[in-house]
């Protein structure tokens, strides 16, 4: 049976949480956890028979982590994120003074780096660590490449900012590149906010980008 993907949008600022499972084991993991998502979330998985086994936070920006802690505390599912993740997540701030919701610390309970893997039922994804918008930006694509959980680093004919401490454009400029280098056209990417896309849609106007 193929993945099941479910999205749910929360938070001031429209972020994208991803509920992903292997239907045939009933095996889930939750993507991000934006503002006022968990019991949504929580309750999806439960209607469908479903159990959380894994959170997987692709950045510390706080649109991404504000239900970090709840949905661990609902679900009983460890956390994971880069180890560039670990204090932030512990220690959340935000780039633009004040923030504009509550953000509880929450431990990681385990880190993902390049190349590690994350096993879902009979699914297997790869870690890709893709700097650029946050340094500790991972991103998940599946064993057939036909899913990129990429969080703020690919929109529709955009990208994450740039103009955030911890970001610079020449990286994200080479992270992009290595999506349309390493990825099929065809793989969906399923971003952090907004609508979903394909690589294909996105590599003409990333293949002009700069150069370093």
């Amino acid at each position: 049976m193929p993945l099941e993907i479910v999205t749910f949008v929360g938070g001031p600022v429209q972020t994208n949480a991803y509920l992903v499972a292997d239907p045939e084991t009933g095996a889930a993991l939750v993507i991000d956890a934006p503002h006022e998502t968990t019991d949504q979330i929580v309750a999806e998985a439960a209607s469908r028979g479903w159990t959380i086994s894994q959170i997987v936070i692709t950045h510390t920006h706080w649109d991404h982590v504000a239900d970090a802690k709840a949905l661990k505390e609902a679900t009983g599912a460890p956390l994971l994120a880069h180890p560039l993740a670990v204090d932030p997540l512990v220690n959340p701030t935000s780039s633009f003074g004040m923030l504009p919701v509550e953000v509880p610390p929450v431990a990681t309970d385990d880190t993902l780096d390049e190349g590690d893997t994350v096993t879902l039922g009979g699914y297997t994804f790869t870690v890709m660590h893709l700097p650029g918008h946050d340094p500790a930006h991972i991103a998940l694509v599946d064993e057939n490449k036909e899913f990129f959980l990429g969080g703020d680093v690919l929109f529709p004919a955009g990208h994450g900012r740039t103009d955030l401490p911890g970001a610079e454009q020449a990286v994200m400029n080479a992270t992009l590149r290595r999506l349309v280098a390493e990825l099929p056209g065809t793989t969906a990417v399923l971003p952090g906010h907004g609508a979903p896309t394909t690589i294909g849609a996105e590599a003409p106007w990333i293949r002009i980008l700069r150069e370093p």
